[in-house]
């Protein structure tokens, strides 16, 4: 096998088909309960104006590989040698057809809101003087659960308070906390770490937070105030983007705990090539190679189903953006339309990561690093050579890593903290990425060591 193979990809899709359609995207072409019918788009362009249904389609190309393509003829639009020439043109064997109406540009910070709250639905509440629910950031109490249903979650009624030994878990971008429970609980010599967690600690909170609609700051913003009341030690585990929010409730923001120990795993520190502007197209086509590949091999809901809904999230926001001649969504245009990716965007003009990089730790912080530069060996996972550097294709703009990379962030802005000397480098693996650090039993094992969890 070259690759991924077609019918791993409609299954892959299939498994979130619920998720996309709450979303208002709807798979193959316009239902009664989709986007506008044919009398009715017929009427909107015969006023001049753009048709509200936008499509994305995914194929999967000769190499194994998935790639989104914006606003194709429909298949049943076309016939004979229009019929023809759009099969020739296509990049691949076409996987599905989605189909959204493009939100409004004002619409777009709503429908992001709405897609945080989807993904993490304990990162939702109702603002005082609110109508309704809305994305923001939330504390929780973790206790002990049964073996089969894992931790409680509580939902805070009253900021925690006083002077108590806790640990705190910050997840990461298109995530929960749920990522970092099911990875812990898939660790195969590790499997007693909750148990060692809930024995060390006197209090296990996770921030819940949206990770689209607002930036690290923000979130970081809502933690400084959640935790306003509480003294005595703290310790972290950050995952991913979680390991900005941290650096800024702790560096930029001034958290009241203290001292506080913080182990920031796979963390984009110096942002990430994922969300550079000019990779966006390749990045989603990443993102759903890298979430397929995952479902395929029997990998947990929390890991893949974000994966897979993120690129038909962004498409969706893309189309908002419409060039005035040829109607066709501006991609590059889509990254600043989205606050929690732009503010990870590894590029030299970032303004909120050159900021953070300027700022040292206080003098009560220590660092920790854990981080990984994967190449797979697994033929079903070769579509990461067609996003690294060095491939051998024309498709330059589809590269997206200069370097060494865990599949979603550079290996190089993990380490972006000098101070932070103690790290655990899994060095180049075939087997440790993004998604999977905490089923590592080496990653657990390290965090007990830094942490003293018993």
């Amino acid at each position: 096998m070259s690759g991924l193979e077609i019918q791993q990809a409609r299954r892959a899709l299939a498994a979130i088909s619920t998720d996309a359609e709450a979303l208002d995207i709807f798979g193959g072409e316009s239902s009664a309960a989709g986007p506008p019918g044919t009398a009715a788009r017929r009427r909107t362009t015969r006023r001049g104006l753009a048709d509200p249904v936008q499509r994305a389609a995914l194929y999967l190309n000769e190499q194994g590989v998935l790639e989104w393509r914006l606003n194709p003829a429909p298949p049943s639009a076309l016939t004979g040698r229009r019929a023809a020439a759009a099969v020739s043109a296509a990049p691949g064997e076409l996987v599905e057809m989605f189909e959204f109406n493009a939100p409004g540009v004002n619409q777009v910070t709503e429908f992001l809101d709405r897609t945080d709250q989807h993904l993490n639905s304990r990162a939702a509440g109702m603002p005082a003087g609110s109508g309704r629910p809305r994305a923001m950031s939330r504390l929780w109490r973790l206790s002990p659960g049964t073996s089969n249903a894992g931790p409680r979650y509580e939902a805070l009624e009253e900021p925690p308070s006083g002077r108590k030994h806790r640990l705190l878990l910050v997840h990461g971008t298109f995530s929960s906390s749920q990522a970092l429970l099911d990875g812990f609980a898939r660790a195969k010599t590790e499997r007693s770490f909750l148990d060692r967690v809930f024995r060390t600690y006197d209090e296990v909170l996770a921030l819940e937070h949206p990770t689209l609609s607002v930036s690290p700051l923000i979130n970081a913003l809502d933690l400084r105030d959640a935790t306003a009341r509480i003294t005595g030690p703290l310790d972290v585990i950050a995952h991913s983007r979680g390991g900005l929010v941290t650096r800024w409730a702790l560096d930029g923001l001034g958290l009241s705990a203290s001292p506080v120990r913080a182990v920031l795993v796979g963390a984009p520190l110096g942002g990430t090539s994922l969300a550079a502007p000019d990779r966006l197209r390749a990045t989603l086509g990443l993102l759903s190679n890298f979430g397929t590949a995952l479902q395929a091999a029997g990998g947990v809901a929390s890991a893949f189903v974000p994966l897979l809904i993120a690129p038909l999230a962004i498409l969706r926001v893309a189309t908002s953006i419409v060039g005035t001649a040829a109607r066709t969504p501006v991609l590059d245009g889509a990254i600043a339309m989205v606050p929690g990716l732009a503010a990870q965007s590894r590029v030299e003009n970032n303004p909120e990561l050159g900021r953070l990089l300027r700022r040292g730790p206080r003098a009560d912080t220590a660092y920790a690093l854990v981080c990984s530069d994967y190449q797979p060996s697994d033929a079903g996972w070769r579509f990461w050579r067609w996003f690294r550097k060095g491939r051998i294709a024309n498709a330059a703009a589809d590269v997206i890593f200069p370097g060494p990379n865990d599949l979603v962030v550079d290996t190089a802005s993990m380490s972006s903290l000098e101070s932070a000397v103690v790290r655990h480098d899994f060095g180049r693996s075939s087997t440790v990425h993004h998604m999977n650090y905490f089923e590592q039993d080496e990653t657990l094992a390290f965090i007990r060591k830094r942490f003293g969890i018993r």
